[in-house]
């Protein structure tokens, strides 16, 4: 069986992209502050905000917001446009839905690890979540 070329592994990566672990501890690393939570939970309740809202809501200054915000951006957390002075946020649904597939999927290895009688104990079925209903609630 012959490789399969390079330019349609890059087109293919285009299409279906999977998160590397850097992107992963990015991801959660831009989630890792009591303000960025509160944020994405109220992007979560709205379909988009100013950034003068959520500065006002989280009691922070408009510089410590643009901060907090440009952190959930590199995280790829949220998206941002602009209309004219105004600045406004959504959550990337997309986004955060990709990642927590990709997260998924190494637990679910984990998992797979752990019954295949690799040290650490048998997966337990007692008390999980379903991961994946998660996964689909998220990308609505």
């Amino acid at each position: 069986m012959s490789p399969v070329p390079r330019r349609t592994r890059r087109l293919l990566a285009e299409v279906t992209p999977i998160p590397s672990a850097v992107d992963l501890s990015l991801h959660f690393e831009g989630l890792a502050h009591p303000t960025r939570i509160k944020i994405v939970e109220r992007l979560a309740a709205t379909m988009e905000m100013r950034v003068s809202e959520l500065a006002e809501m989280c009691k922070v200054s408009q510089p410590r917001m643009s901060w907090h915000l440009r952190t959930l951006r590199r995280a790829n957390v949220i998206s941002t446009r602009r209309e004219g002075r105004e600045v406004f946020c959504r959550l990337d649904r997309e986004a955060i839905a990709a990642h927590l597939r990709s997260f998924v999927r190494l637990v679910a290895n984990g998992k797979a690890t752990r019954a295949a009688g690799v040290p650490g104990g048998e997966a337990s079925p007692a008390g999980e979540v379903d991961l994946q209903q998660l996964i689909n609630e998220v990308s609505r």
